[in-house]
């Protein structure tokens, strides 16, 4: 049984591309976000741009755990870096415990990815409330004392968390991709506090955008990852960005 449940774990990775991954490549400045849509809904990576795929979905349900790998393959061009994305839910119908068997298997979520395969770089999003922050910690902390020397850990944040609300400076990540991204009605507040700079050092390494919005209007530091909430966008406009 175990077997075959790492088989069908190897062909998931070999299906987007992980396996073709070095470590010893830089990362590209740009990375597009792949949820787990069928992948004829999906563009592929432009040249030079990197894929950041979802892999496995983690939902946290009251004292429960429960782990689903990516349904839809991902076929991409050879030569695409891959980041292995966790995505984390928590189910607001049961209240959430944060409990040891919850971190573990969040925890092992994360390394199963990492070891698989060759990617430099792994990514938990996990939009923890502020109930459930000292949780996220916990399980950050796990999952880097757990990861190998590479790849590195990468984790993606509330705009929140790095204008004003914060409380990343003790997590041990590698970086942070704040989202500029669904902000609705307090877009312009944050576009402004952006146009001053970011307060949270851990967060001007990269910055997330999405496809289907109005650019940014101020430069963002940082590697850009484009969320591809329209999809078939041509590559030209998901790789704009204002120049740093």
């Amino acid at each position: 049984m175990f077997r075959c449940i790492r088989r069908l774990f190897l062909a998931l990775l070999t299906s987007v591309g992980m396996l073709n991954a070095s470590v010893a490549e830089p990362a590209p400045e740009i990375f597009w976000w792949y949820w787990d849509r069928p992948a004829g809904q999906l563009p592929p990576p432009a040249p030079g741009v990197g894929a950041a795929v979802v892999v496995t979905h983690l939902i946290l349900s009251g004292e429960a755990v429960f782990r689903q790998s990516r349904r839809n393959a991902l076929p991409l061009p050879d030569g695409v870096m891959v980041i292995p994305v966790i995505h984390v839910e928590v189910d607001p119908a049961h209240p959430f415990a944060g409990n040891a068997a919850q971190l573990h298997g969040l925890r092992d979520a994360v390394i199963d990815a990492a070891v698989r395969g060759t990617p430099a770089w792994v990514q938990l999003d996990f939009e923890a409330r502020q109930s459930q922050r000292a949780f996220w910690l916990a399980a950050v902390h796990a999952i880097k004392a757990a990861l190998p020397t590479t790849p590195r850990l990468s984790v993606t944040a509330l705009a929140s968390w790095c204008h004003g609300d914060r409380w990343l400076a003790d997590a041990p990540v590698d970086e942070v991709v704040p989202m500029y991204f669904r902000l609705g009605r307090v877009r312009p507040a944050f576009v402004s506090r952006s146009a001053a700079g970011v307060d949270e050092p851990l967060c001007a390494q990269a910055h997330g955008v999405a496809d289907d919005e109005p650019d940014w209007p101020v430069a963002l530091p940082g590697r850009r990852y484009v969320f591809l909430g329209r999809g078939q966008r041509s590559s030209t406009e998901s790789q704009r960005r204002p120049l740093s």
